[in-house]
């Protein structure tokens, strides 16, 4: 543990900023503005996958009930992420750094290995609806599509090629990335408008999904992003700057991308990206937004999977570390082998949200003092509160997404606000004893 404490130090610490600083806190100098981080966060944030949340909210609930389920999805998230980058920029350690706290410095090597596997997991998936999406939109453009491994291998090598740089790629992506991928949703919204008027728009009804499922679905789809924010707003120069990040992020651009989907989804009739964009005729724009919504959500996930790697393989430089976990994603998903472990991913995506209550409570309730990384050293090996209040939040939370019983009629949230209560509880049982 000693050794660790030397690696950690930013004055004396000789892998800084080749490793990205992942197991250390990142020096003053090299913080930027929050509104890079909200950058970097919204590139994230614009995906295939958010695309087609966005559409499917927008068909099943028609536009006036999307209007009001995807702020108080955004809300929720916002909450849990102006606290978790609170907790970053006060730190500037990454999220598996913040976990040893609660969970131990042993401990929290089983939370990073869950966490590492699903985001993992993610990029695999990603990386082949990339190559999936771009075969399909060349054959409803040009009738011809291309070979679906080299299309996989060649948006891996994009993102493998940027993340290998750390945070300052990331940063430099998106702000070219994310006006781009803004102003074309934009752009999209506005041809709708001009072909349908808002009173049209709104007379759609929608059926199939609640209120409580919309924002279900809104939570659901990036509350692994909100847990995993203090990955990027530890590089902010304060608190302000990490809430505003956060409040751009998840209060106003999360929102108004799935909005922007779900209107062009109810003019068009349908919930598929790519038939929406080839029935506007908008290929070659379509084939773009989907390079570059692809590019910066994977480089994301790869950043934190070679993050939350180095706690677990620290001897391994961070530049290896991403480019032994890109190449490893891309041939798992050129062997397509993801659509077998998708449903493995959102079980465990159900112990993620927990994790985002326990250190919320153990910092700004329990242990707040001590974090630091100079005392890691007087950690204990294993947090029981911590594993204690996870596992028994993870089980609820199973038992919420399966309607056995339910707080707030949204799972994800439910298992976070668990967390917090358990860990709290368990955190005072232990201190009495």
């Amino acid at each position: 543990m000693k050794h660790q404490h030397k690696r950690a130090d930013p004055d004396t610490d000789p892998e800084g900023k080749n490793g990205d600083f992942s197991t250390a806190r990142v020096p003053a100098a090299q913080t930027v503005h929050g509104l890079h981080v909200a950058l970097v966060l919204i590139g994230i944030a614009i995906t295939i996958p958010a695309f087609l949340t966005g559409a499917e909210i927008g068909q099943s609930m028609g536009l006036d009930q999307a209007a009001m389920a995807i702020p108080a999805g955004a809300a929720l998230l916002c909450l849990i992420g102006c606290m978790a980058a609170t907790i970053a920029a006060r730190t500037r350690l990454t999220t598996y750094m913040i976990i040893q706290f609660p969970f131990g410095t042993r401990g929290a090597l089983v939370v990073n290995a869950v966490i590492s596997i699903t985001i993992f997991g993610w990029f695999t998936v990603t990386a082949s609806f990339f190559g999936e999406s771009i075969q399909q939109f060349m054959q409803d453009t040009w009738g011809t599509s291309g070979n679906l491994n080299a299309l996989i291998a060649f948006g891996s090598a994009l993102v493998i090629l940027t993340t290998v740089f750390g945070f300052k790629a990331l940063d430099k992506l998106a702000v070219v990335a994310v006006p781009l991928l803004f102003g074309a949703l934009v752009w999209l919204v506005w041809l709708v408008l001009q072909d349908a008027s808002l009173t049209t728009l709104r007379q759609f009804a929608g059926s199939g999904m609640s209120f409580g499922q919309g924002v279900t679905a809104v939570v659901g789809g990036f509350i692994v992003g909100a847990v995993i924010v203090p990955d990027y707003c530890r590089y902010v120069r304060n608190t302000a700057h990490g809430l505003l990040a956060a409040v751009l992020h998840f209060g106003i651009a999360y929102p108004l991308i799935l909005f922007a989907l779900a209107v062009v989804s109810i003019h068009s009739g349908e919930r598929n990206f790519n038939t929406i964009m080839s029935g506007m005729g908008l290929g070659v724009i379509g084939l773009l937004v989907l390079i570059f919504a692809t590019w910066t959500t994977n480089t994301g996930n790869l950043y934190s999977n070679a993050l939350v790697l180095r706690t677990l393989f620290s001897r391994i430089p961070m530049w290896l570390m991403v480019v032994l976990a890109g190449v490893l994603g891309t041939l798992l998903a050129v062997a397509g082998v993801t659509r077998y472990f998708i449903d493995f991913l959102l079980f465990l995506g159900i112990c993620i949200p927990p994790v985002a209550g326990i250190y919320i409570a153990d910092y700004f309730w329990v242990n707040r003092s001590r974090y630091a990384v100079e005392n890691l050293a007087g950690l204990p090996r294993f947090g029981w509160p911590a594993f204690s209040a996870w596992l028994l939040a993870s089980v609820m939370a199973y038992g919420a997404q399966s309607a056995w019983f339910s707080l707030t009629t949204i799972p994800s949230f439910d298992s976070v606000l668990l967390a917090f209560g358990f860990y709290l509880l368990f955190s005072r049982v232990a201190r009495t004893r």
